[in-house]
């Protein structure tokens, strides 16, 4: 598992072993929003502030590459959201593990948001995404999410990374839900590095407070996205978080 373990270790780094992951991979659900149109300034910014992972589709990677240090850690997007489509509801399959292996990625990413049309076959797609991951010693990062009206409940938390797991993940993204005691229990019974997702921008929540609250309760790392590119100054905010995750 040599390979395996390299890979992982550009991931999850400092004694801590913790992962600022910055999602960058909207473009193809929003478009070219503010903080994504230009992708080598918001690159730039995000990694001056102490991302060091970033989780970015295939077509945005090759932009970005002349500009990347050989220490950022790479999560390859290869399912998309097509933001156009009138069935955008579910992912679809964009790229390979070929794909991922000749751009040197670090990991591969595919998301199921359970409760929405075609959430079994993507399903079945990521299973056998797994499978094959498995002979090169690829990590598979999964998102997995649950249904929407229990987006932030934490036993469908639980529930939809618990399911990550059983087919074979090796590293968990999803929502934060609960109390800190509640996502606890969250995180024991999936047994793997867990990613906190963002989510949408909320006046009664601050990127830093999220970050301290999935720390506590065991999470291994944060993605935050629109939160912190559609911000006014991306590489302070993610100074801030990066400041909670490695003290």
């Amino acid at each position: 598992m040599v390979g395996k373990a390299r890979r992982l270790g550009r991931l999850f780094v400092g004694k801590e072993k913790r992962c600022l992951l910055s999602p960058l991979d909207h473009g193809g659900w929003l478009g070219p929003v503010k903080g994504l149109h230009r992708p080598r300034w918001i690159v730039e910014q995000v990694v001056t502030g102490g991302a060091n992972a970033l989780l970015i589709s295939p077509g945005f990677y090759r932009e970005v590459a002349p500009i990347l240090s050989p220490n950022t850690g790479i999560i390859l997007r290869v399912s998309v959201t097509a933001g156009l489509s009138k069935k955008s509801t579910q992912e679809t399959p964009i790229a390979t593990l070929d794909t991922a292996l000749r751009m040197d990625a670090d990991a591969v990413a595919v998301s199921v948001f359970f409760g929405r049309e075609g959430d079994i076959e993507i399903y079945r797609w990521l299973a056998d995404l797994i499978d094959a991951c498995q002979t090169y010693e690829m990590p598979v990062l999964a998102e997995m999410m649950p249904p929407e009206d229990k987006s932030f409940d934490p036993t469908a938390i639980a529930h939809a990374a618990r399911i990550g797991m059983e087919i074979g993940a090796d590293i968990i993204k999803t929502n934060y839900g609960g109390t800190v005691e509640a996502f606890r229990e969250v995180v024991q019974s999936v047994p793997l590095p867990i990613i906190i997702a963002g989510g949408p921008k909320k006046d009664d929540t601050t990127p830093e407070g999220l970050v301290r609250d999935a720390i506590l309760a065991g999470a291994a790392g944060v993605a935050i996205g629109r939160r912190v590119w559609q911000s006014e100054d991306p590489a302070a905010v993610t100074r801030k978080i990066a400041s909670i995750l490695w003290q």
